[in-house]
């Protein structure tokens, strides 16, 4: 007989710390029954579906993919949220978790709702023949720990109340990318990244951040912004200086963690201002303890 899982279910965009709660009790109960620990989610959000847009995410689906692995799901399934299942019913989901993905139990949160309409409730499981159980919400402070106050926090600037939500800094990934090379002309030179539509930005400015290339670290001071003192395009970029580093990565796959905001982007009247400021910003970067 093939083994039965524990199934915890949920999109999990940022895998955040009240997700992870969601994904340790699954854990710790296929711990204890001798199952499987399983997440069945989706690959686009529902909401671009439904509503024709989706919000933008914390985590690309590989990453998203990749914490949930890390935090212990031993089978990740992810759905395409599709006509097909926007019109399944409650039950003919139900149905499908424990013939098609043996789930004999279920982790989920207290808001998760599934089939059509979302008319599927948690206390609907136990009626379909599957074992649940609800996880209640991770509070910081009074306030549930959500993917949308994750959000709030990042489009903000505030990526220190970020990273307490998610339980670790927020980070984007991409390529390293060609840039216009201008601060290579000022001796600071930079890293581009190119960031894949539909990701959650940070609040335009500098900050001090983590860059990891190729499993090394570095810190860093990055820029979001769209160069006002050499341009008024309106593109913006991710540009980092990596401190006590020098060498050729472009097309290497970077990652930036946002540790500390420092200042808004802006305009200086020459390169020369420009040249001292990154300066003080780089002093901040290399007294930053965090």
């Amino acid at each position: 007989m093939e083994q039965q899982r524990v199934v915890a279910l949920g999109f999990f965009d940022g895998v955040h710390r009240g997700h992870q709660a969601i994904v340790k009790k699954a854990v710790d109960l296929a711990r204890e029954k001798g199952m499987q620990a399983a997440v069945v989610t989706f690959e686009n959000h529902p909401r671009a579906y439904v509503r024709g847009r989706a919000p933008d995410m914390i985590s690309t689906f590989q990453r998203r993919y990749a914490l949930l692995q890390e935090h212990g799901a031993q089978l990740v399934v992810a759905l395409p949220f599709d006509r097909n299942m926007a019109e399944t019913t409650p039950e003919e989901f139900a149905r499908m978790l424990k013939e098609r993905y043996r789930a004999a139990v279920v982790v989920c949160g207290t808001n998760y709702r599934f089939g059509r309409n979302a008319a599927g409730k948690p206390e609907h499981f136990e009626a379909f023949g599957l074992e649940t159980h609800v996880v209640p919400p991770v509070l910081y402070g009074s306030r549930v720990v959500s993917s949308t106050y994750i959000r709030e926090s990042v489009r903000d600037g505030k990526v220190g109340l970020a990273r307490r939500l998610l339980g670790r800094p927020f980070d984007l990934e991409g390529p390293i990318v060609g840039g216009f090379q201008v601060g290579r002309t000022l001796g600071y030179p930079t890293i581009n990244i190119r960031v894949e539509d539909g990701l959650l930005m940070p609040h335009k400015g500098v900050y001090v951040t983590r860059v990891t290339v190729d499993g090394q670290s570095f810190r860093a001071v990055t820029n979001v912004g769209t160069r006002p003192t050499f341009t008024d395009a309106d593109i913006v970029s991710v540009e980092s200086h990596l401190l006590d580093f020098s060498g050729d990565i472009y097309g290497h796959e970077a990652s930036v963690e946002f540790l500390k905001y420092l200042r808004p982007e802006r305009g200086f009247t020459d390169g020369d201002a420009l040249r001292s400021q990154i300066a003080k910003d780089i002093q901040q970067a290399l007294a930053y303890r965090g």
